[in-house]
Formats: C-alpha cells, sequence, structure tokens
C-alpha cells in the first residue's frame, strides 16, 4: 500500500503546486480523518492533517488561509488522496471501495500497522493504515 498512498498524495501535491517528500518522523499530530478500504485490500486509512497544512490548503484551494471548515477540509484532502489511490490500485488490478470519510477530530493515538510522513513547505503530514 505505500507506494500507491504515495504517489497518490504526489499527485494531490502536483494540483496543489506544491512538492512533498518522503520524511522520517514519528511526531504524528494533527486532524484524522478516515477512509475504509474493503475488496482486494481490506485497511483503514487515517489522514493525519496538522492545522498549518489544512490553512496551506484553503489557501491554495479558496485564496483564504483563515475562512474553511476544519472538518470539511480534513475529509476532502483524505477524500481526494484516498480516491485516487482507487485509480492508481484499479491500474495494478488490485481493486476495492471506498468509505465516506469519517473526521474523528484530533490525533490522540491509534492502532496502525504503517505509516508515511510526508512533508511539505516544512509542514508534516501523515497517513496511517490497518489492515483488517
Amino acid at each position: 500500500m505505500n507506494g500507491i498512498l504515495y504517489k497518490a498524495c504526489e499527485n494531490f501535491a502536483n494540483t496543489l503546486g506544491i512538492e512533498i517528500k518522503q520524511c522520517k518522523s514519528n511526531e504524528i499530530k494533527g486532524y484524522v480523518s478516515r477512509i475504509s478500504i474493503s475488496g482486494d485490500k481490506n485497511y483503514d486509512i487515517y489522514l493525519v492533517v496538522p492545522k498549518e497544512k489544512l490553512e496551506l490548503v484553503s489557501e491554495i484551494f479558496f485564496g483564504d488561509k483563515d475562512d474553511y471548515d476544519l472538518e470539511d477540509m480534513t475529509k476532502e484532502i483524505a477524500n481526494l488522496i484516498i480516491g485516487n489511490s482507487k485509480v492508481i490500485a484499479g491500474e495494478q488490478n488490485i481493486n476495492f471501495e471506498i468509505s465516506t470519510p469519517e473526521f474523528l477530530g484530533e490525533y490522540h493515538g491509534l492502532d496502525f500497522d504503517d505509516f508515511i510522513c510526508l512533508e511539505s513547505r516544512g509542514i508534516k503530514f501523515f497517513i496511517l493504515y490497518k489492515e483488517r
């Protein structure tokens, strides 16, 4: 899943006109949305995005870093990234359905198998996933 999720994050970053790179950190913080995938792969995927990243995306999308709904923005980013991962997986003959994003609030620890740390413009965000 790492390769598929990373490529989907790259695609998302490209639509924003920003670069991302993998980083090494386990200091996970931010707001969490969960999307479950079911089919050839079965995972709960958690996108953890700090407020600074939400502000950056809001500024790029809407031209205003202060006027956005935190819950909606967190879910929309998760939906865009995981939705794109479904397309990428399909190109590799891996098929799954995705659930509606669920906002879980601020990160206070989760049970997960693995994670990806990504960074852009000095801001780290995380994708955690747990096989079901």
